[in-house]
């Protein structure tokens, strides 16, 4: 896999337009859209998407560069005015879940909507989102793994690369890795949406859970072959967040099937 020459895409005048932001802008509206037609097709008000959308997205974008500056306080405490300057990288994913999903849910509650419901018609669209954004990383020459001489590896800038792997040019592209799997994963997470009120197994909420599994157990086996991971004690903090995740996508399962049998949570029932 050949490297990107140049991270700008665009440039007008003084302004660079950079292919991070543009990839992330690109996979938020294409996350958008998959979430408005699968809200069409289940029979929900797609309007109400669109009201929520913003909200999701600029708080979901502070939440995932939030996360990403405490992370790495020693650097920003002091130079706080590039905390805000997000063109060259540095968001989190697991930021913005944690903050996307307060969001939904205190929007729905003022709304007298049921939050898990539009959380699994948004998750396919996050996971959509989730396989194109990645594709920023390539651009910035960032999040890729070990070294290898695989024929897809992905060539490094001498710059770019770790201390302790400076005489290897070709280094494992696990931001692909990561969006391959993410695509697959709202492909699988699409079709569950538009079979589910004919799946007698699946509960209003399952949708999200699997999602969070999912995600959780990918992100943890990717996390392990990268090199740039930022750390929470002795394992990179995503390892922390994924296993979260999972934990709570299981909790969920486990709770849709007990406590919140009587909270609308059944797909037949839309």
């Amino acid at each position: 896999m050949p490297k990107l020459s140049d991270p700008t895409a665009i440039s007008l005048g003084p302004i660079d337009l950079r292919w991070y932001a543009l990839l992330i802008l690109g996979g938020i509206g294409c996350a958008i859209s998959l979430s408005y037609w699968l809200a069409s097709k289940r029979g929900l008000d797609p309007g109400f998407l669109l009201d929520l959308a913003p909200w999701v997205v600029f708080l979901g974008i502070v939440g995932a560069r939030l996360y990403f500056v405490l992370l790495e306080w020693d650097y920003f405490q002091d130079r706080l005015t590039e905390a805000i300057n997000i063109r060259a990288g540095g968001l989190s994913i697991h930021g913005a879940i944690v903050v996307g999903v307060i969001v939904i849910v205190v929007f729905c509650r003022i709304a007298s909507q049921s939050p898990l419901t539009w959380m699994d018609i948004i998750v396919p669209g996050v996971a959509l989102g989730q396989a194109i954004g990645r594709w920023g990383n390539w651009a910035n020459q960032e999040a890729f793994g070990k070294p290898t001489d695989v024929s897809w590896a992905v060539t490094i800038d001498p710059e770019r690369r770790p201390a302790d792997s400076a005489e290897f040019a070709t280094y494992h592209p696990t931001f692909l890795y990561e969006s391959t799997f993410n695509l697959a994963n709202a492909i699988v997470l699409s079709w569950l949406v538009l079979r589910a009120p004919r799946l007698s197994w699946i509960r209003t909420g399952d949708i999200v859970a699997f999602y969070l599994i999912a995600y959780g157990m990918a992100r943890f086996i990717v996390e392990r072959m990268r090199t740039d991971s930022l750390y929470i004690g002795p394992l990179p903090a995503a390892t922390w967040l994924s296993a979260a995740l999972v934990a709570a996508g299981v909790l969920l399962l486990v709770l849709n099937r007990t406590f919140l049998r009587s909270d609308e949570n059944h797909h037949r029932n839309r």
